[in-house]
């Protein structure tokens, strides 16, 4: 009795053992189709994005009374009120109250400042619209700015399901009405 389960122990053993040396090569995908939609995706974005963006041109074009900035961050802006002499600007964990107000293209009022009312966000720790999010790093208390932005920084393709259309590039004007620096605690 003891030999059979030696032997059948030593089959299973040889088994396993032989099973381990053959290598399994990985199965590849039958259908590109994943790739294409990914592709066509990103050119479609592309495209949106370069017709938004020559929108917006025409737009600094039309109103070259006012000298728009690239922030670097994908929108441009110019200051509607500015100040030079105060230097602080909001750094993540600070509290800052604002207000803005949405428009189109054509200059034309979609949400005004008392649609929207007084927010207070915390920099870098809530969520808010991209455009916001970057446009209040750059301000200063009791600083207005336009911000022109194309609609993958706002509403994007899904829009407002009110009156923000989708893939619509907007004018925000936003105004920093205070800024709370964030108080370090110490501990003893």
């Amino acid at each position: 009795m003891m030999n059979y389960l030696k032997f059948y122990c030593g089959i299973i053993l040889l088994i396993s053992i032989a099973g381990c040396g053959q290598k399994e090569e990985a199965r590849r995908p039958i259908s590109e189709k994943r790739n294409s939609v990914l592709v066509n995706s990103v050119e479609r974005n592309q495209t949106q994005l370069e017709n938004e963006e020559s929108l917006l041109s025409e737009y600094m074009k039309k109103n070259d009374q006012q000298s728009f900035l690239n922030s670097q961050n994908g929108f441009w802006y110019s200051y509607s009120k500015r100040l030079v002499k105060d230097s602080i600007s909001p750094k993540t964990n600070d509290q800052v109250t604002f207000t803005y107000e949405v428009s189109n293209l054509k200059d034309s009022l979609i949400y005004s400042k008392s649609d929207i009312g007084l927010l207070t966000y915390i920099i870098e720790k809530e969520e808010l619209l991209p455009v916001l999010r970057q446009s209040l790093k750059l301000m200063k208390q009791h600083e207005v700015i336009k911000v022109l932005t194309p609609s993958s920084l706002a509403y994007s393709y899904m829009g407002d399901k009110n009156k923000i259309h989708k893939n619509q590039p907007l004018i925000f004007t936003i105004e920093l009405i205070k800024i709370e620096k964030q108080k370090y605690e110490t501990y003893e």
